[in-house]
């Protein structure tokens, strides 16, 4: 597999200096463990833990012997951290493949808790760290309901990252299913399939990423950036492994903009999101301008300076639920319609009844406000959604992942018969039902590549048709 460096598929010229990222320390909310792949890292990656009592410790990850082989949960940390900051590594058409920020400094809080990310966060803030960057890798929370940005907790636990100044950059979402996305005053990112070149002829809309309006009205995303095989190196032996989704669309922003806030160290945190979307290249029908690396180093270097910092007014709002749900703006409907739905002030037959909305926004409310199906019938109809909705904006994907909560094994038939209108989010649930109720059934790795599906896909589908339905017949 021949993939261009990270660098540049990003429209960077040549590759970032030794020193890229130097003195600027960035926040991590992921795990991490001392891999012998990041042991040139030695004394700038730290841990901050908070504990149940929300006392905070901290510790350099290195003072903990080298380790080889990781799980999946931990992967995760360390492939970011990878993209960020991973020694020089050619491949096999002399690319040099470098990480965009290998001299900054690192911190990891591994917590999920909102409460816990907060209090580690002010605490971090004391630190004299020289904290530029927040790398927000938790996705858009509760599926289905629209509520301002202000009542999430995971909003309210950054705060202390807003109010400092910092640059908060989140991964948009790797699902459409998402509905309630990122607040305007994150920097989101998603990401697009660039197959592997810094090649705009070749660019696709990546059909997983969530994109659209948020509970404000403000859309999401701000910026793109490549989403499948970005390169790093092999954690388990020689050569390469592939880290992909919106947390490595995300991460390559995040190393950009420390090397960006090393080099011109006096730009702040507006004035870097602002040029980044500034100069980003659009394409039509692309829900965000592509990243466009060089240019935004050319155009800071050039002394751009823009520090109007993006607005969190609501553009939409609901004073009265019971009129709103009346309104023409689907966005003000999903806003009222969660109202409504939260305060158990709708009978399931009318919640049924937006179900069939012209919103896709609206729908999936109304899907989260019915949650599992109460009967044999009415999971006939969630059925039957499934078949009638369109995976554009997710829906189909919300009745999906709802019926899978309270599925058995006897709907083998109707999970495996989605061969036909197969998504990522598609393949993944019925990964999740296999994992469930057929464990013997091959197990499917899933890339974020589409080109992949079918024959992720294929080795399943052979073991149902020759296992599963010998055993019905």
């Amino acid at each position: 597999m021949n993939m261009e460096p990270t660098w540049k598929r990003i429209g960077l010229l040549e590759p970032p200096a030794d020193n890229s990222g130097q003195e600027v320390c960035m926040v991590i909310l992921d795990d991490i463990i001392p891999h012998h792949t990041i042991s040139h890292l030695k004394g700038r990656v730290k841990k901050v833990r908070v504990h149940k009592d929300l006392t905070v410790t901290c510790n350099d990850i290195f003072q903990e012997p080298l380790v080889s082989e990781v799980d999946d949960y931990l992967n995760h940390g360390l492939m970011v951290l990878n993209l960020l900051a991973h020694k020089p590594l050619e491949d096999s058409q002399a690319n040099v493949h470098k990480g965009l920020s290998p001299s900054a400094n690192f911190v990891f809080l591994p917590t999920s808790n909102p409460e816990r990310i907060k209090v580690g966060l002010i605490w971090i803030l004391k630190q004299n760290w020289n904290l530029k960057i927040v790398l927000n890798l938790f996705v858009p929370q509760e599926y289905g309901w629209m509520s301002p940005a202000s009542e999430d907790p995971y909003v309210q636990a950054l705060q202390p990252a807003i109010d400092a100044g910092l640059l908060v950059i989140a991964a948009g979402g790797n699902s459409k299913v998402h509905n309630n996305l990122h607040p305007n005053r994150f920097f989101v990112v998603s990401g697009y399939n660039d197959k592997g070149s810094n090649n705009s002829k070749n660019y696709e809309q990546h059909l997983s990423a969530a994109c659209g309006l948020n509970a404000e009205g403000y859309w999401r995303p701000d910026i793109l950036s490549p989403y499948t095989y970005l390169p790093l190196p092999s954690l388990t032996g020689t050569g390469f492994d592939y880290f992909g989704g919106t947390c490595g669309s995300a991460a390559l922003v995040a190393g950009l903009c420390a090397s960006l806030l090393s080099a011109i160290p006096d730009i702040t945190s507006n004035t870097l999101r602002n040029v980044l979307i500034e100069t980003g290249c659009d394409i039509d029908g692309f829900p965000a301008p592509i990243l466009n690396a060089e240019k935004t180093r050319n155009a800071l270097q050039n002394g751009y300076r823009n520090n109007t910092s993006p607005s969190s007014n609501p553009l939409v709002k609901v004073t009265n639920e019971n009129i709103s749900i009346l309104s023409k703006d689907p966005l003000e409907r999903s806003l009222a319609l969660t109202i409504l739905l939260k305060n158990d002030q709708m009978k399931r037959e009318e919640i049924w009844t937006y179900t069939d909305d012209i919103s896709p926004m609206v729908k999936k409310v109304a899907i989260q406000g019915l949650g599992d199906p109460i009967s044999d019938l009415e999971r006939k109809h969630y059925w039957n959604k499934v078949y009638k909705e369109k995976s554009d904006f997710g829906v189909k994907e919300s009745w999906l992942y709802t019926l899978l909560r309270t599925s058995s094994a006897h709907e083998v038939d109707k999970w495996m018969s989605l061969v036909e209108f197969i998504t990522i989010d598609g393949l993944i649930c019925i990964h999740l039902f296999l994992q469930k109720h057929y464990p013997e059934a091959p197990r499917m790795v899933i890339s974020p590549d589409p080109s992949m599906l079918v024959s992720t896909f294929s080795p399943v589908l052979e073991w149902y048709q020759f296992h599963i339905k010998s055993l019905l017949n």
